[in-house]
């Protein structure tokens, strides 16, 4: 929640979580309209219906504890996910939601771990406040999904070394059994290694 408050930040930035990965040459384009319209990564996965509940996921329950909050302010219901890509950001809406919903905000930025209390600033928050105020439009993004946990992990990370073909990819470790930690790890490694041999001008040495 308090990313946007970074001395010397742009105004339209990124938020990536740490299992996200630019899987080829992208330009701001991808995120942003030149008038700085934000490009939104919806998903084709629906939030559910009911009020956030401890055995849902805690994405789950932050995306109805926001469509509660919008449905009070503007009277409409928010349906969808979004997918684990890059983020756009727009620095406005962000003071905007702090503004308008400072009880929930407060409430998420003191939360030392995940509640079902809590809502999603930077994701379903931000994405749906700038959607309904013409902030930001949905788009398609190139994209891959790997639960490395699952017994896919070789089949989809091989296809990706087969061929650049995702602006991003996402490898989550949702609940890899413990059998398989030390082998998983090390084959996310290697393929990391592989994918990416050299390292970023941006990177600390």
């Amino acid at each position: 929640p308090r990313l946007h408050h970074i001395p010397g930040l742009s105004d339209h930035y990124l938020y990536f979580n740490d299992d996200v990965f630019v899987g080829r040459s992208v330009t701001p384009q991808h995120f942003f309209h030149a008038n700085g319209i934000a490009r939104l990564p919806f998903s084709s996965y629906q939030i559910g219906v009911g009020a956030p509940h401890p055995q849902a996921s805690a994405p789950n329950s932050a995306g109805r504890n926001v469509r509660r909050l919008l449905e009070e302010t503007y009277g409409v219901s928010i349906t969808h996910k979004f997918l684990h890509t890059p983020h756009p950001q727009r620095r406005d809406v962000l003071n905007d939601l702090e503004r308008d919903y400072p009880d929930a905000i407060e409430r998420t930025m003191r939360s030392r771990f995940r509640s079902i209390e809590d809502v999603a600033p930077a994701t379903s928050f931000h994405h749906h406040l700038a959607l309904l105020t013409g902030r930001a439009v949905p788009a398609k993004f190139t994209y891959r999904y790997v639960d490395v946990g699952k017994p896919h992990l070789e089949e989809r990370v091989e296809s990706l070394k087969a061929r650049r073909g995702y602006d991003f990819f996402c490898l989550n470790d949702v609940d890899t059994a413990p059998e398989r930690r030390k082998y998983v790890r090390a084959y996310v490694h290697d393929f990391l290694e592989w994918y990416f041999p050299y390292p970023s001008s941006f990177e600390r040495r």
